[in-house]
């Protein structure tokens, strides 16, 4: 089929938006402001993605992409200097067994030309893609991002204990009984928040991570997505992460994997060939491989590294990651991504000011790994 154009894509515009996300962006303010208190880590950490798992440094390097692939930043050959960054999902900082698998996989390139889409850092040459272990997300309006954002404070254990899952899933269901017609409430956005429980704890590497919201793609529209090279797959060693026996197994598999060999990814785009089955404003809703297939366009590799020292870690969340760390060929499309654009750019203002941080954009990997 053939791929839709990016001009044929038209936002939905509700009159009540600019008030939601003002409030969405207000309340996740004050949630990195009380994170210190919270967490109890001596710091403020994001609302998502709190607990680090490390920075590793990586090469992307993007390939002869013919046709419609070669777009934007991946219209010629090129290799860009890059570093990636592994996250848990959920914003508390805990042990890996009082957390969920919902884990990211934040990827940093340096020196790609043309100005961001960020105003305070037009000129400073990163572009970022940020990216979760899973297909389909949770929300899809700055109401319900406000709503669930407030309900996913209370996870994991709202859903572990029997006595508060239905009351919270109906919680979720209805945006807090606002939704009073059965017909409105979220049942692709709980199906999808469902599909996270079923993901399993696995080494960090041997995921395929998904950006969920869509992108434009230079003429056209598509989603983003790193999968595992058959080699890297095939040369894991530390298959078993074994969260009850340790706190830390994430890391410490991350750790020994990085340590002992080279690893990589195929980046791969999936183009959107039909607005109505691939809803680009509906993140709930997968986009199959029937109606357009997965496309490698560059590959990143992450060479053989130490990454278990603290200082590993203290770089990793000094680094800052959004979707709208990119260009206009580039520019997330869909209204989540529209409020993640001033959720993410809050969220670390408020993050880096309290924790004494400089926010700045490094210049390179050298810059954040030495």
């Amino acid at each position: 089929m053939k791929p839709v154009r990016y001009e044929e894509y038209r936002p939905i515009e509700r009159p009540s938006y600019q008030e939601e996300m003002e409030a969405v962006v207000a309340q996740v303010a004050r949630r990195t402001r009380a994170s210190v208190e919270r967490e109890n880590v001596d710091r403020a950490v994001r609302a998502a993605h709190a607990k680090t798992y490390g920075l590793l440094k990586a090469t992307v390097t993007v390939g002869d992409n013919p046709g419609f692939y070669g777009q934007g930043i991946f219209a010629r050959p090129t290799v860009y200097d890059a570093v990636v960054r592994y996250s848990n999902g959920l914003g508390h900082h805990r042990p890996d067994h009082q957390l969920g698998a919902a884990c990211g996989m934040g990827i940093k390139m340096f020196g790609v030309a043309g100005p961001s889409l960020l105003d305070d850092e037009r000129d400073s040459g990163t572009f970022d893609l940020n990216l979760i272990n899973n297909e389909v997300f949770f929300a899809n309006t700055a109401y319900d991002y406000m709503v669930i954002e407030d309900l996913f404070a209370e996870l994991p254990e709202a859903l572990v204990d029997p006595a508060r899952r239905k009351t919270w899933m109906a919680e979720f269901l209805t945006r807090r009984q606002t939704l009073t017609d059965p017909g409105s409430w979220l049942w692709d956005e709980l199906l999808a928040m469902l599909s996270f429980t079923a993901v399993p704890r696995r080494n960090l590497l041997s995921y395929t991570y998904n950006s969920m919201g869509a992108f434009r793609y230079g003429d056209h529209i598509a989603k983003i997505r790193t999968v595992p090279t058959a080699a890297s797959l095939a040369s894991l060693t530390h298959q078993i992460v074994d969260v009850r026996a340790d706190n830390e197994a994430f890391r410490r598999t991350l750790v020994a994997e990085a340590a002992e060999r080279d690893h990589s990814f195929e980046l791969q785009v999936q183009l959107n060939t039909d607005l109505v089955r691939m809803p680009v404003d509906n993140t709930s809703v997968k986009w199959t491989e029937e109606l357009s297939p997965w496309v490698t366009v560059a590959r990143v590799d992450l060479p053989r590294q130490d990454i278990g020292r603290n200082d590993n870690l203290a770089a990793a969340d000094a680094t800052s990651i959004t979707p709208w760390r990119s260009r206009e060929e580039h520019r997330p499309i869909g209204e989540i991504q529209r409020v993640r654009q001033e959720v993410y750019r809050r969220s670390s203002v408020e993050r880096h000011r309290i924790n004494g941080q400089e926010r700045r954009e490094p210049a390179g990997s050298a810059e954040l790994l030495g």
